[in-house]
């Protein structure tokens, strides 16, 4: 059975061009375009692994990520933030608000499936 992914993420074609690369690596993949129903669908959905961008409408990415580490039904899901911001500031942000990996916007697919791949395998 093909492992599920929660993509959070509210910029179409990035929803379209990440979708396209996990399923193409054998991952099922939910998406979620907002704060709070990513977080709504990160416990309905019980995903493997999260991937989450910093910018969404309603609450930030790091809102989020607080919020699945503090609840016990989502705490152990890794997350892996994908996101444009790439000061040094905001990396430390995201990995402060516990996500397992902080990936920068444009990226290659190679690396972030390898991360992908790494995260569920560790779990």
């Amino acid at each position: 059975m093909a492992k599920k992914i929660l993509l959070i993420e509210d910029y179409e074609a990035t929803v379209e061009m990440l979708t396209s690369i996990l399923e193409l690596n054998g991952y099922e993949v939910e998406v979620a375009g907002d704060g709070p129903s990513g977080l709504k669908k990160a416990v309905s959905a019980r995903p493997a692994l999260i991937l989450l961008d910093i910018m969404l409408p309603q609450m930030s990415g790091i809102e989020v990520c607080q919020k699945l580490k503090i609840d016990p039904k989502t705490k152990q899901i890794p997350v892996i933030i994908v996101s444009v911001k790439a000061a040094n500031e905001d990396v430390k942000k995201g990995l402060a608000c516990g996500a397992d990996e902080y990936v920068i916007k444009p990226f290659d697919p190679y690396d972030l499936i390898e991360k992908v791949k790494k995260h569920i395998e560790a779990n």
